[in-house]
């Protein structure tokens, strides 16, 4: 995998040379990089909005991308039975390397919808500005599977407050735009989909569209700051699990600006005085957020990050599209170290007592390289599970059979190089936290036994993405790499299994809706290895004991699927796909 490769800067060193800002780079003029406007910006009637590129996603890109996604909805309700592919993954068994995983849905469409929740059918004025604080709680109970990251109890604290802008401790009241997006979820989540609350969705989705517009205008002040990256996480979850696709992951991108914007990617970095003199212009246009007032605003701000990174590495894989962070691993170059993650692990936020966190860097870098870390908590082991299966997933589309010598030589190495990392990772995971699945299971504690489900899930589906590519390679590691792929998806039904005596899955409520990604994936092996083993047997022959338990296998993996289905429209239009690919043997 890729090192470290940023070396360090003397104290004599001159500061780099500035980029030229956008304007300047599209006129093919010199910049002098000045900040917060360059001269030649300055000195234009043309050109006001001077903005460098390096400090995220400019305003024209943002609204460029805006009209991009208001064209693509235009075009969906224009022609709502239009089916398009919404996720591919691949299929070992199907002889070819890339297939749609994920239903035939359309991507970000309502079509199938109910469409009372989006288009309403109950007028604003005649819902109520408050919720029922039941309802806000019940959302909360179940947040940690949809991103939520701030410390609950200051939370509690804080959200139902009406009157005051602060809780004692100056603890800030969460933002409106936060409020309203919680609000959206609270009735999104309400168990009764006829009632009036429920018919109200559309009204609380308007008013969480529309405070997220004015949300940004206020982000000088830290804590608006971390509870704009909040809310954006949260609606990105929310479109993603309705199939809106395209809102879902505009709200990813907006989410990836903020944090990279900030600095929450470089948070305690050991290279911080390096990194202050090679990138000076940077500092002076963005200097960052004030130290936090104690080490539980400082986690929030870390696992802040954290669920940003999970979120996009997560849809971004599925759908192969490329990340919103172009660099792991930093290298030589200003950009490259302006965009190394250095923020160390994330903490369990709600622990009793937080812990203390060391300075790091080249976080991700060294996870890659098998360098052993401090990461164990179980929302770290959630992120490195994740990134192994973007990690898994980008590698295998890299793969071609027709690969020159030198481009084969680079793909194996890094290919036997994952593996073992992600193979490592597995027992790193059952060492430590045996006690964690047994205390999860004996407790009935279901949200560690979720986290530690959605964890092993994702570890196992990044074998199998892996090693799906090479199933029909013509090298001689298909029958190697099919055994791998079937162990991997054995390994999650036997967690399906082995929960059934345990905590129920149908005691979770609600789960990450990537999961459905993962058990579709799951189900694929399995249909594929029913297909081989149905075209290997005699006509007429007896059916193997391997058929039964295949078919087994799959409809244990769907049983699951059928318990989020009508909570989730994401994993019930998997399911769907699913049960026809079954039945269509």
């Amino acid at each position: 995998m890729a090192q470290e490769g940023s070396s360090p800067v003397s104290l004599g060193s001159p500061p780099s040379k500035p980029k030229a800002c956008v304007n300047c780079r599209r006129r093919k003029i010199k910049c002098d990089g000045e900040r917060p406007k360059c001269g030649p910006c300055s000195r234009s009637m043309g050109f006001q909005d001077c903005e460098y590129a390096e400090d995220g996603p400019t305003r024209t890109q943002v609204l460029q991308e805006q009209i991009s996604i208001l064209q693509a909805r235009i075009e969906e309700l224009e022609t709502p039975n239009l089916a398009r592919p919404v996720v591919p993954l691949q299929n070992p068994y199907s002889g070819v390397r890339r297939s749609t995983s994920l239903p035939a849905s359309t991507a970000g469409s309502t079509a199938n919808l109910n469409p009372n929740i989006f288009s309403g059918g109950i007028s604003e004025d005649a819902v109520g500005t408050h919720l029922d604080e039941t309802l806000i709680q019940t959302f909360l109970k179940h947040s940690y599977q949809f991103g939520f990251f701030l410390n609950m109890r200051n939370f509690n604290d804080t959200v139902l407050r009406s009157t005051s802008t602060s809780s004692p401790g100056n603890i800030p009241r969460p933002t409106r735009f936060l409020l309203a997006v919680i609000d959206l979820w609270a009735v999104h989540l309400h168990s009764s989909p006829d009632d009036y609350i429920r018919a109200s969705e559309g009204v609380y989705l308007s008013r969480a569209l529309r405070a997220s517009v004015d949300a940004l205008a206020g982000v000088s002040l830290h804590h608006t700051l971390i509870h704009a990256i909040q809310a954006e996480v949260l609606l990105s979850h929310y479109f993603l699990r309705n199939l809106r696709f395209l809102e879902g992951k505009y709200h990813i991108s907006s989410a990836v600006s903020l944090v990279l914007s900030s600095g929450l990617h470089r948070l305690r970095s050991a290279d911080a005085f390096n990194l202050a003199l090679m990138l000076p212009f940077r500092r002076l246009a963005q200097p960052g957020l004030p130290p936090p007032r104690d080490m539980v605003e400082e986690n929030e701000r870390i696992n802040a990050f954290w669920a940003v990174l999970t979120l996009n590495n997560g849809w971004t894989a599925v759908d192969g599209s490329p990340s919103n962070f172009y660099s792991y691993t930093g290298g030589h170059g200003e950009g490259d170290v302006a965009a190394r993650i250095d923020t160390p692990w994330p903490v369990d936020i709600d622990d009793d007592e937080p812990a203390y966190l060391k300075s790091s860097m080249g976080t991700v870098t060294s996870f890659l390289a098998g360098l052993p870390d401090n990461g164990t908590s179980i929302t770290a082991m959630k992120v490195k599970a994740m990134i192994l299966f973007e990690q898994a997933s980008r590698l295998a589309a890299q793969y071609r059979e027709d690969m020159l010598a030198e481009q084969s030589h680079q793909f194996y190495n890094s290919f036997n190089a994952l593996d073992a990392l992600i193979e490592q990772f597995k027992i790193s995971m059952t060492i430590s936290h045996s006690s964690s699945f047994s205390s999860a299971h004996s407790t009935h504690d279901s949200r560690r036994s979720r986290d530690l489900f959605v964890i092993h899930s994702l570890v196992n589906v990044a074998t199998i993405q892996l090693h799906n590519p090479l199933v029909f390679s013509s090298r001689n590691m298909g029958e190697s790499s099919r055994v791998r792929v079937l162990g991997a998806a054995r390994s999650i039904a036997d967690d399906i299994a082995a929960r059934a005596s345990d905590i129920a899955i149908g005691e979770f409520g609600f789960i990450d809706p990537i999961v459905g990604t993962l058990l579709f994936a799951t189900a694929q092996v399995f249909i594929a290895e029913l297909r081989r083993s149905r075209a290997n047997r005699a006509m007429n022959g007896p059916i193997p004991q391997e058929e039964h338990e295949l078919v087994g296998l799959i409809e244990s993996v769907m049983g699951v699927m059928n318990v989020f289905a009508p909570t989730c429209r994401l994993m019930e239009s998997q399911l769907i796909t699913l049960q026809q690919l079954f039945h269509g043997l």
